[in-house]
């Protein structure tokens, strides 16, 4: 197994991004999960439309993935200011939301993509967005 202490520097950072990265992406699988869960009980069983039922998914696997990534990714940066990184979580991941939601609705009504596949490709590149900006600003050493 590699260890950090024995890389130069530079590479160490690498690694240990390629780490948290990794992390981030089971913690989005689970988040995405529960978007995709939530998005179709609302739409399929409770009613909503998709327009309506993407954002209110899309809040609830917020809160799953900000408990994860406090826990878990960025648990080395955690402690007991949480309420401080929740006020910048949620605004950037509400720059996701509106990206996951623009996607999904672009593709849902424009090409006539099933929602659930639209939300796939939403939610990828809200991925992206949200990784950045919180591992920039949210839980910045």
């Amino acid at each position: 197994m590699i260890s950090a202490e024995s890389l130069p520097d530079s590479v160490a950072r690498l690694w240990m991004l390629a780490q948290r990265f990794q992390k981030f992406l089971i913690v989005g699988a689970l988040g995405f999960a529960t978007n995709q869960v939530f998005l179709w009980l609302l739409h399929e069983q409770v009613g909503l439309a998709v327009r309506s039922a993407s954002p209110i998914a899309i809040l609830i696997s917020m809160v799953v993935t900000f408990y994860l990534n406090e826990i878990w990714t960025w648990h080395d940066r955690g402690g007991p200011k949480w309420l401080r990184r929740a006020q910048s979580y949620v605004p950037i991941n509400l720059g996701g939301l509106a990206i996951n939601w623009a996607v999904l609705t672009w593709l849902h009504d424009s090409y006539d993509v099933h929602y659930l596949w639209a939300n796939v490709a939403g939610a990828g590149l809200a991925a992206i967005w949200n990784f950045g900006l919180n591992n920039a600003i949210t839980w910045r050493k």
